[in-house]
């Protein structure tokens, strides 16, 4: 069976429409889209209808079992946002959230309410197999081929990446069996044996943080007695997807947030958190002020 699992995409439609282009020769059974489709970027609109209309294709030319959906931090937080959940009353007014609202502001009804109903994880059952979506620390009751969480089974913002202690890993494959965990979140590729489990992360494709610029998804091939990976990178049209920003408004009603987002998927690093814990260790506010400050005291991050 070969999967194709991609995440991150992040409203960057360019990146997106280069990894469904790459997906043709790949001819995988099943593509798991696994989550933060929206949020960051200019395009959630769109990147929602392109990846609506080919889950609801009946030619699945580029899957023939379909497509299937995870549900990310991004894709929660726009929903939450749009109900006024009281769990983020603090961000409401917080500059670096402006695009959240921008986003929100942005995507129909029956959008938000797709993505509340998407499932914390997709599972594949090993014989015979079969698809399920379950919702967050559920198990199967039988033996798993592969799990796909936007982070772990435990957490969506619980990623798999190199800063992962080992002995967490090891508790949630004893938790969460399966020949292979796929996670996603931290936009960077990963891969770690785990005794007969295998932990991948799939990177990002709209907005990786592993300083390559290229969209980033992940391939795996999983026969009785083989699995193979295969982490991809496609060349897309950068420039494009940065001058969504300008040409939706994005840039100039998305305030402070649009600007570190602009600048990550400009240099595929990792910007917003960085200056999140940088500004907070100084004490000094998170506004444009400080920004400038960390850009002039950090310039090697914005070098392509």
């Amino acid at each position: 069976m070969r999967v194709a699992i991609l995440s991150d995409i992040h409203g960057n439609l360019p990146a997106l429409e280069a990894v469904l282009s790459d997906l043709q020769e790949v001819r995988a059974d099943l593509v798991v889209v696994n989550g933060d489709m929206v949020n960051r970027g200019p395009s959630n609109r769109e990147v929602l209808e392109r990846l609506l209309d080919l889950s609801a294709s009946k030619q699945r030319t580029l899957a023939p079992q379909g497509f299937w959906f995870t549900l990310g931090n991004h894709d929660d937080l726009l929903v939450k946002w749009a109900r006024r959940d009281p769990s983020l009353a603090n961000l409401y007014h917080d500059p670096l959230f402006e695009p959240t609202a921008w986003s929100v502001a942005r995507l129909p009804q029956a959008h938000l309410d797709w993505l509340s109903t998407l499932p914390f994880q997709v599972a594949i059952a090993e014989l015979p197999q079969r698809v399920f979506g379950l919702d967050k620390a559920e198990g199967l009751g039988e033996s798993v081929l592969i799990r796909v969480t936007h982070g772990s089974p435990r957490h969506y913002r619980e990623g798999y990446d190199e800063h992962q202690a080992p002995d967490t890993l090891t508790q949630i494959c004893e938790d969460y069996p399966a020949r292979l965990l796929v996670g996603s979140h931290t936009h960077r590729p990963f891969m770690y044996p785990l005794g007969e489990a295998l932990v991948i992360n799939s990177g990002a494709v709209g907005a990786p943080f592993n300083g390559d610029v290229r969209a980033q998804y992940v391939v795996v091939e999983v026969g009785e007695n083989h699995v193979q990976v295969d982490f991809r990178q496609i060349p897309y049209n950068l420039q494009a997807a940065l001058q969504a920003y300008y040409d939706s408004g994005l840039m100039e009603e998305g305030g402070l947030g649009a600007d570190i987002f602009y600048h990550e998927t400009r240099t595929a690093r990792s910007m917003l958190m960085n200056f999140w814990s940088w500004a907070e260790g100084r004490n000094l506010p998170r506004d444009w002020d400080t920004w400038r400050l960390y850009q002039a005291t950090h310039p090697e991050r914005f070098l392509r």
